[in-house]
């Protein structure tokens, strides 16, 4: 059985390479994608991907869509 202090050490242990863990799955993620899809595809769902993450993290900082849309589209004036 797995004791609590050994857990806390793991957990340490994965904080300190949270980069190195991050970047390898991404990497996986990302041939995964490409030998599934092929490169454009993969590009396409990857840009998409992007864009999801930048307007979840905008919407996470409590911002108004319509804050974020005139951001990205300026109204007309």
């Amino acid at each position: 059985m797995i004791e609590l202090d050994d857990l806390m050490q793991f957990l340490s242990l994965l904080s300190d390479y949270k980069g190195r863990i991050l970047g390898t799955l991404l990497g996986m993620f990302i041939s995964l994608l490409i030998i599934r899809f092929g490169v454009i595809l993969a590009i396409f769902i990857l840009v998409w991907m992007v864009i999801g993450f930048y307007l979840g993290a905008r919407f996470d900082r409590r911002e108004d869509f319509r804050d974020i849309i005139n951001d990205i589209l300026p109204p007309n004036e």
